[in-house]
């Protein structure tokens, strides 16, 4: 009795402030700012806003994406609350009220309902991260996704914990778009989420199976769980739509790959010589085709109309209304003509001087010579046979001098055939590699074409022996010869007034 008449005194029990917001309203509290910022509660349903049209097929695959980001913690967990939106919405595509789509139909609603944007393709956009599995499997424009930021949330208590925030900053925002959050590790791509509009809540659920159930390599069996989730009498039948995909990624033969093929060659195998016109080299040393994906797809299919199971199926790929093939390619595949003109566009860059890979066309080589010859002996061409041919070359009457030799990497006589490709006059048999090239009367003028030479014309041809010297004769330095040779020839030609062919 004694004890109970004591006072008791207040201020050693029940000192918790119950008023200070705890760690997890300070993060529900955050996530619904979040959802205000990134205003995806307005042009909800309640405001009567029009909806876009739904998407095409395969709008979402080839669309750009825009992302935004924001951290959020919650206890010692940090997450990013990212929103992931395709760039699809136009005026042109709005649907206007009093269409087929309803005002207050929830936009995601409309794309999760929509047929014509099912199976989207899955290209390079897939393979490098840009294009997200949630839209791959939903079909969805716009979606919000929390994940960790370390590590991964398996613990199945935190997932419901931030499951139940979730639902809070969702209800409290008036988010119409999907909410989700990434659980379990990343690899597996489990995704858990929330979409509500009006009086209508969807949720998002995925399953992960480590052996897939016999009946649930079927439609028989996957309609029966389908049905089952329902959890109501279903009489009508479901809709459905149905793709098998054949996948071909090793090859038996690789013949079709063009064998690689350099203009004056001196193999036998790769001559090229007979043929009037030069060419660059063209074709691939590896297949450039690394996978070839085939898809039969059956859209949009009463379930009534067709079977699947265990014993029996309708589904003859052969039988498919619609087919599609699709090729991938390899990343960096070896092209001949890429990679020689690649590096020919590299020597532009080259800040090294002709003097530089043939000491002897310097000022001071010349000094030594007789005086009145200097310049002859600089600029004539070292190869006797080219200008003992030419028309007027030996009108002076003077006997040629001699020239300074050119130690380069092209020898002699692949120098005389690119030389005589340039200027078929200077040889015996000129048609063998004449010009043809039309007369000025007949040509267009193509103001697009300013730039560029004719084909077929002398510019024309110096830049293939130019592109073929660098990657097949020795670089740089044989481009250097070549150049410093019909340099020659050109004064030659220009000095005594000879007809310059091309």
């Amino acid at each position: 009795m004694k004890m109970a008449n004591e006072e008791v005194d207040d201020t050693e029990f029940f000192q918790q402030d119950f008023t200070t917001a705890s760690e997890w309203e300070i993060f529900n509290a955050r996530l619904e700012e979040i959802f205000h910022e990134w205003k995806l509660s307005y042009g909800g349903a309640s405001m009567g806003s029009p909806r876009a049209a739904p998407l095409g097929p395969n709008q979402l695959s080839l669309c750009e994406w825009t992302i935004a980001k924001e951290k959020i913690k919650f206890a010692d967990v940090e997450l990013d609350v990212v929103r992931i939106k395709a760039n699809v919405n136009s005026e042109e595509d709005a649907v206007a009220v009093g269409e087929d789509v309803e005002p207050g139909d929830c936009q995601a609603f409309v794309d999760l309902l929509a047929n014509g944007n099912d199976y989207c393709i899955i290209d390079q956009k897939a393979a490098e991260g840009e294009l997200h599995p949630l839209a791959q499997w939903y079909g969805l424009r716009e979606f919000v996704v929390i994940v960790p930021v370390k590590g991964s949330i398996t613990n199945e208590s935190q997932i419901r914990i931030l499951m139940s925030s979730i639902h809070i900053a969702v209800g409290e925002s008036g988010c119409d778009v999907p909410v989700f959050v990434q659980v379990l590790d990343k690899v597996q791509n489990v995704f858990l989420g929330v979409c509500e509009s009006g009086s209508t809540r969807l949720s998002f659920d995925i399953v992960h199976l480590n052996v897939t159930p016999p009946t649930c390599r079927y439609l028989s069996g996957l309609l029966d769980v389908f049905k089952g989730k329902v959890g109501v009498p279903y009489m009508d039948p479901v809709a459905v739509s149905v793709r098998f995909t054949y996948s071909l990624s090793k090859f038996l033969s690789a013949s079709y790959v063009v064998p690689k093929k350099v203009p004056f060659s001196p193999n036998g195998d790769d001559e090229d010589t007979g043929d009037a016109i030069i060419s660059l080299p063209f074709g691939v040393a590896i297949d450039p085709v690394s996978e070839l994906v085939l898809h039969c797809t059956w859209p949009h299919v009463a379930d009534n109309v067709v079977i699947d199971s265990q014993t029996y199926s309708d589904f003859d790929p052969l039988t498919a209304p619609l087919w599609s093939l699709r090729a991938h390619f390899e990343d960096t595949p070896v092209c001949y003509m890429s990679d020689c003109i690649q590096e020919f566009l590299q020597v532009s860059d080259s800040r090294r001087a002709i003097t530089e890979y043939f000491p002897e066309l310097a000022f001071g080589a010349t000094q030594n010579l007789e005086g009145s010859k200097a310049l002859e002996r600089l600029t004539e061409s070292k190869i006797p046979t080219l200008t003992s041919v030419l028309p007027g070359a030996s009108s002076s009457g003077s006997k040629q001098p001699d020239h300074i030799k050119l130690e380069g990497p092209i020898n002699d006589h692949l120098l005389k055939d690119m030389l005589y490709y340039l200027f078929p006059d200077a040889q015996k048999d000129a048609l063998q590699h004449e010009y043809q090239m039309p007369s000025p009367g007949q040509a267009e003028f193509d103001p697009l074409k300013i730039k560029s030479a004719n084909p077929d014309s002398l510019v024309h041809r110096l830049a293939l022996l130019l592109a073929v010297c660098n990657s097949y004769y020795g670089g740089k330095r044989a481009v250097a010869q070549l150049w410093a040779e019909f340099s020659q020839e050109m004064r030659y030609r220009v000095e005594r007034c000879i007809q310059i062919p091309g």
